[in-house]
């Protein structure tokens, strides 16, 4: 059975980061968990209930996911995603301030295209070796990826609006918009938020300007280093197992082969003994019988 493989060791100030990426979600789970004694007792008349409880369990799943797989998210991936549950989730769901100011829902929209973009780069680098990767390839990528994002977050407005009476899509209020032009405008924001990575990303990749793109990248490639290296040590302690395995094999087969030996040997001495044990009693009978017509010629 494998063994509980331990976290590696966060340098000085990836603790420090960590650090503060865990405080900023304790404090979200305590705003949510605040946020949910108080619509419990005072009511939800904006239906925030579900959205707040979502919240409160996006928020954990990257520490469960971390927990699954004892592989630690990246600082910069873990302070966006956290981040982006701040703006969208916190402020504009649990406290609505998407329906108390208008342009707050494009804001975040397009800041959730460039963020999902940023986390299709992560999950590229992680199904391929990014090092062999075009441009071309990577932006095709990540850009598909946030619109994907983007339809499957629509899908869920629609969803609870339609079967669990939330108002995510609007059109509860007066003066809101259409649904069909909210949907429409959140995406088009989402487009521009991954157009606006992809910029982000070619100037930062072939430019004097970095733009934090090549500490990503690195970061990406020491993951891929030791993703490569836990690979191939458990590679080399299935291949030490098997030889062990192969040795035990080998020694019991020896361990079988004396055995076999001794038995023959034992066999081979029982009938040596036989055989010498018959001879003496053939030479005992001829002697008696010797011994007898001796005496019977001196009687005569």
């Amino acid at each position: 059975m494998k063994k509980f493989q331990k976290f590696s060791e966060l340098s000085k100030g990836n603790r420090a980061f960590r650090i503060v990426n865990d405080v900023l979600a304790v404090a979200m789970i305590a705003i949510c968990v605040v946020m949910l004694v108080i619509f419990g007792k005072k009511g939800d008349p904006n239906n925030r209930l579900l959205v707040t409880i979502a919240v409160l369990v996006v928020t954990i799943i990257p520490y469960i996911i971390e927990q699954i797989m004892r592989r630690r998210f990246s600082n910069v991936f873990l302070f966006g995603f956290l981040s982006y549950m701040v703006v969208a989730g916190i402020i504009g769901s649990v406290f609505n301030v998407y329906y108390t100011e208008f342009w707050y829902d494009r804001f975040v929209h397009t800041l959730m295209g460039f963020i999902f973009a940023m986390v299709g780069l992560i999950i590229v680098s992680k199904l391929t070796d990014y090092k062999k990767l075009s441009v071309s390839a990577v932006i095709f990528f990540v850009f598909t990826f946030s619109l994907a994002v983007e339809c499957v977050w629509e899908l869920f407005e629609w969803f609870t609006d339609l079967y669990l009476g939330q108002t995510a899509q609007g059109g509860a209020f007066p003066g809101d918009i259409p649904l069909v032009t909210d949907t429409m405008e959140d995406i088009l924001c989402n487009f521009s938020g991954a157009i606006l990575f992809c910029v982000y990303f070619v100037i930062g990749k072939f430019s004097k300007v970095s733009l934090g793109i090549k500490s990503i990248e690195l970061q990406l490639a020491g993951r891929q280093c030791e993703r490569k290296f836990f690979k191939k040590k458990e590679t080399i302690e299935m291949q030490s197992e098997e030889k062990k395995e192969d040795n035990e094999s080998v020694e019991e087969i020896k361990e079988n082969d004396v055995m076999l030996e001794n038995i023959d040997n034992k066999l081979i001495n029982e009938d040596k003994l036989k055989k010498e044990k018959s001879q003496k009693q053939e030479k005992s009978t001829e002697e008696k019988q010797k011994n007898h017509q001796t005496i019977k010629n001196i009687k005569q």
